[in-house]
């Protein structure tokens, strides 16, 4: 009988320590981290300019509570706090802070399958003008991006494509 108790004691007590280990929506994003080599192609448009660009990205990310956090650095400088929460369904709000100091941007992302969207909106040029980044996963350790504008959301200009394969042996990079 004492160890009957014991059983149930100690059953209880783990508990609260397997729901700790429940997944949360936020595991979705455990993809976006690690390091990645990026290859981008950039076009001439009036909210980009021309140009190629490759770099090394580093998502150094962790989820504490209700947050999916990562410290973002490109070539091996912080550029960026991302901030993650579950908005519902498929999506999340998103919060850039920078390194540099200023303003904190806030967002949303739309994941569907291995389709990540990025939307957003501002005011240029005396109108509204649409943006989206749309991160498309081939697996765990591939995406191809597209940065886009429209005036219309109807009609969408690229602005900026690219490649980013994980590196899983990052010590490597220069």
């Amino acid at each position: 009988m004492k160890s009957l108790l014991f059983a149930a004691v100690l059953a209880a007590s783990s508990l609260p320590a397997l729901a700790a280990d429940a997944t949360s929506p936020l595991d979705r994003l455990n993809v976006f981290a690690g390091t990645w080599k990026t290859e981008s192609e950039k076009f001439d448009t009036p909210y980009s300019s021309a140009g190629t660009v490759s770099s090394t990205l580093v998502n150094q990310c962790w989820k504490a509570g209700n947050f999916f956090i990562c410290n973002q650095s490109v070539n091996g400088q912080s550029a960026v706090l991302l901030v993650f929460t579950y908005k519902g369904g498929d999506s999340f709000n998103i919060s850039n802070i920078p390194a540099a100091g200023g303003y904190a941007s806030n967002g949303s992302l739309v994941v569907n399958g291995g389709v990540w969207t990025f939307p957003g909106q501002t005011h240029k040029f005396g109108q509204v003008v649409y943006f989206r980044t749309v991160n498309i996963y081939s697996d765990n350790d591939n995406l191809d991006y597209r940065e886009e504008y429209s005036t219309d959301q109807q009609t969408w200009t690229l602005m900026a494509k690219g490649h980013e394969a994980r590196l899983r042996n990052p010590a490597t990079v220069p």
